[in-house]
């Protein structure tokens, strides 16, 4: 079964918390931070850059690897993926993608696209929720972040997923459907309160750069104070990167063995 999830917002010094990401987790590039504005207007007085013709996954991308000039805003109409601005909620979602027309290709019918798209978890299935999307470095955010992005290796999400258990126990237990895998993850952490750890799609890896060898997991701000406490307690036991066991015996052909004459 898995956990139900706790938050626990408090005062939080992002750049500290990005720092011991890299420390313990030793990450390839940035968490990331997502802020959602009520209104587009608020873009007029952004500090950082408004984005043209872009998709989520490209703007997750540059706050990963751009520092301050990974921070970054988008408003609706600057959306060139459906997906993502539909799982945001910067859209409502439209009936061909709720209903499997989009999905036609990667699934054989209508039928199984629309049962996909249920499984997903768009916050525009129930119609345009924001203005804009800000996504910068999460040591570059401006005040407290609603959801937090991190991407790594297996080995690194698995160091991820001691720290967020160490507390309450419990499983991470999200969908996995092979489509618009940030984008959606987002979305649940945002609506639901629920972390997820996912494999990234086919857009991340052709807009976002992401390597075969990473996964994502996307978390509520929330819960971050509590991975930082247990990415501390557990460190002890969970050292990243991990450490092999050397206390065995080798063991050689008889043909390379020394001899007892050898020995004497």
């Amino acid at each position: 079964m898995c956990l139900q999830w706790e938050s626990s917002r408090m005062d939080t010094d992002w750049a500290k918390v990005s720092r011991r990401l890299q420390e313990d987790v030793r990450l390839r590039g940035d968490a990331v931070a997502v802020r959602f504005m009520e209104s587009a207007s608020e873009l007029s007085s952004f500090p950082g850059r408004v984005m043209r013709d872009t998709a989520i996954c490209q703007m997750i991308l540059r706050a990963r690897f751009d520092g301050a000039d990974g921070v970054l805003a988008s408003s609706p109409s600057t959306m060139r993926c459906v997906w993502g601005a539909a799982a945001l909620g910067l859209i409502a979602t439209p009936s061909r993608l709720s209903r499997g027309q989009l999905y036609l290709g990667f699934v054989q019918d209508l039928e199984a696209g629309e049962r996909m798209h249920s499984r997903m978890g768009m916050m525009g299935d129930e119609g345009r929720r924001h203005g804009a999307v800000e996504i910068s470095p999460l040591a570059h955010c401006r005040g407290d972040p609603d959801v937090v992005v991190i991407y790594g290796t297996p080995g690194q999400m698995l160091r991820l997923i001691i720290g967020l258990h160490f507390e309450n126990g419990g499983a991470i237990c999200s969908p996995v459907t092979g489509q618009a895998s940030v984008c959606a993850s987002i979305s649940r952490a945002h609506d639901k309160g629920e972390p997820s750890l996912d494999i990234p799609c086919i857009g991340d890896r052709l807009y976002g750069l992401v390597g075969d060898d990473e996964m994502v997991m996307v978390l509520p701000a929330d819960l971050i104070p509590g991975l930082m406490r247990g990415l501390e307690g557990s460190r002890p036991m969970a050292p990243y990167p991990f450490r092999p066991f050397t206390r065995w015996s080798p063991v050689f052909p008889p043909a390379m063995l020394p001899t007892k004459e050898e020995l004497e």
